[in-house]
């Protein structure tokens, strides 16, 4: 959208039948039920709204962004809920029902997570990464940020309430990253959740991608749909074109890869030689198990948006991490948007969208042959939560395994977030929209700067098309 508006001449070589990447939706074929099987939730609004500006747009032209009451529901293993309101002095009325001897230290704990936004806002989230801009940056700041303890060991020591600290340790989970690993500058998501608000797409996340397919077009970008590019072509360490996989030729002044980062380095490129062994040896994220389930059943004491949570949250990311095995007691969210969008399943009916965090692949865990058994885990699981009549309510089902992740999208092991968060460095870490390797080579993608989310890929396009302006000028 940034470069067919500033002139350039776009070509996007997608290998799939439909633009989205991982943002895709499914529907039964009778057509009575609809999913949107990636991301279900957008935060941060103005990063959306600001896109279309800068390319001579209005959003609500395309499309019509719904303020959630309710983030999420979260239920605890003691059969407590909580509601993860989108308006604070609501929020903190909660916070206050359900945490009564914890509502003084949930002002300090915002006050904290402000500050670690304010702190990342300018050198990592809105800017691209970039070696100049990391030396500039305060060494005072990485006290401001957090980045010595873990978000679990930072959060336990707001809050004494159990309960409390598990529900803000699910965060890092949105980058598919252990709260028990992962760096307290993480912390941040809580802050952009909690401090923005979420957000529903009317008619189903999909739209959006839909959207961002038409705006490109009308700016002058051709789209070549079911073309699978097989590598990058290069001379001389700079990106001149690409191969197809019918072994068509294209030629280019400069490449944009939303590829998956990992694969791109790995297999795109001639040999994989400009992959250096610092990245090879980078721990993948999470991946995910989904089922989408119709439901002939209503459920009126769930929201949009629900999270069950297991009992041990730290055997769960072990399971996950360590043993590289699904967990047995699985977190579970599930998403609803019917209870947003009605015709997204018959009246009395649901739509479910159900997701575990699932380990990223090795040879610990055979989905390809024990896909099935662990279905039946996650169904017993929900009955277990009091959804006892859950099988022979089912009207409709599909399943996505890690594998299928990998199959479908190039994903890192099945990762759905690329290279891990689980260290103090995987902010500096995560692959450049620069490439530093191969010259005229950009990446745009929810594997590289500034990570995984909706409103994260849409920044790093922003950088990538800055940068490849900057280069190409």
């Amino acid at each position: 959208m940034r470069l067919a508006y500033h002139g350039y001449e776009v070509h996007i070589f997608e290998r799939n039948a439909t633009v989205g990447g991982k943002m895709q939706e499914l529907s039964s074929p009778d057509g009575v039920y609809r999913f949107d099987t990636g991301p279900t939730l957008l935060t941060m609004p103005f990063v959306f709204e600001t896109l279309f500006k800068d390319v001579g747009k209005q959003l609500s032209d395309y499309l019509t962004l719904v303020p959630l009451e309710a983030a999420c529901k979260y239920f605890f293993a003691d059969g407590s809920d909580f509601t993860a309101y989108c308006d604070l002095n609501r929020l903190r009325e909660e916070v206050a029902r359900v945490f009564p001897t914890q509502i003084k230290n949930f002002e300090r704990y915002f006050a904290y997570i402000k500050k670690i936004y304010e702190a990342t806002a300018e050198n990592f989230i809105y800017n691209p990464l970039t070696f100049s801009r990391l030396f500039k940056t305060n060494p005072l700041q990485f006290f401001q940020i957090d980045a010595f303890s873990t978000v679990h060991q930072s959060n336990a020591k707001f809050f004494s309430d159990k309960r409390l600290v598990q529900f803000l340790d699910r965060f890092p989970t949105y980058v598919g990253a252990s709260p028990y690993l992962a760096p307290a500058t993480l912390n941040v998501i809580p802050f952009v959740e909690l401090a923005f608000g979420g957000f529903y797409v009317r008619g189903g996340m999909y739209r959006l991608a839909e959207a961002y397919r038409r705006v490109a077009e009308e700016l002058g970008a051709t789209l070549h749909l079911n073309q699978d590019v097989k590598q990058i072509l290069l001379k001389e360490k700079t990106a001149i074109g690409i191969e197809l996989a019918n072994g068509e030729t294209v030629y280019a002044d400069a490449i944009v890869s939303n590829d998956d980062a990992m694969h791109l380095y790995q297999t795109l490129l001639p040999n994989g030689k400009a992959i250096p062994s610092r990245l090879q040896t980078l721990e993948a994220s999470c991946s995910g198990f989904v089922l989408c389930l119709g439901l002939a059943k209503a459920h009126p004491h769930l929201s949009h948006h629900n999270i069950f949570f297991s009992r041990d949250y730290e055997k769960e990311f072990a399971d996950i991490f360590t043993h590289k095995i699904p967990p047995h007691e699985p977190t579970i969210y599930i998403s609803i948007s019917c209870k947003s969008d009605v015709e997204h399943a018959p009246r009395g009916k649901e739509n479910w969208f159900v997701l575990v965090n699932a380990p990223y692949l090795s040879d610990k865990f055979d989905w390809a042959r024990q896909k099935n058994a662990y279905r039946n885990v996650v169904i017993e699981r929900l009955k277990a939560l009091g959804f006892s009549d859950i099988e022979s309510r089912i009207e409709f089902e599909a399943m996505l395994t890690p594998q299928d992740l990998q199959i479908k999208y190039n994903a890192y092991r099945g990762s759905i977030y690329g290279i891990s968060s689980n260290s103090r460095s995987a902010a500096f870490l995560r692959p450049q929209n620069r490439s530093p390797f191969v010259k005229r080579l950009y990446l745009a993608t929810g594997s590289a700067h500034p990570g995984g989310g909706t409103p994260m890929v849409t920044l790093s396009g922003k950088f990538a098309a800055e940068l490849l302006m900057q280069d190409l000028q």
